[in-house]
C-alpha cells in the first residue's frame, strides 16, 4: 500500500522539477532591446553654421534661436526658435541649413 502513494508522489515530484528546470532555460533565453537615442550636445548660437543662420533668417523671419545643440559629428543640429507671437518651436537641421522633419 505504501507503493501506491509513494511512486505517484516520485512522479509528481519529477514532473514539477523538469517543469522548473524548462522554465529556468526559457527564462535565460531573453531578448535585449537597445534603444538608440538621438543625443545633442549644447552649442553656443554664435558657433552655428553659416548656412543655419541664414535658413532661421529666410524660413522664420522674426524668429529669434533661443539654443542650439548639434549632434557629435556636427552633421544635425537641433534649435528651439522663439517667434515673435511668443510661440517657441523646436526644429532640426544639417550642417548645410536644410530642414529635417522629425517624427
Amino acid at each position: 500500500m505504501k507503493k501506491f502513494f509513494v511512486v505517484p508522489a516520485l512522479v509528481l515530484g519529477f514532473v514539477f522539477s523538469v517543469a522548473n528546470v524548462t522554465a529556468k532555460e526559457n527564462s535565460n533565453n531573453l531578448v535585449e532591446a537597445v534603444i538608440v537615442q538621438d543625443e545633442y550636445i549644447e552649442v553656443a548660437i554664435e558657433n552655428l553654421p553659416q548656412p543655419i543662420l541664414d535658413a532661421v533668417a529666410s524660413d522664420f523671419a522674426g524668429a529669434v534661436i533661443s539654443s542650439a545643440a548639434a549632434k557629435e559629428d556636427a552633421s544635425e543640429f537641433k534649435l528651439m526658435l522663439a517667434k515673435e507671437d511668443g510661440e517657441v518651436v523646436e526644429v532640426y537641421a544639417d550642417a548645410d541649413g536644410n530642414w529635417i522633419t522629425k517624427e
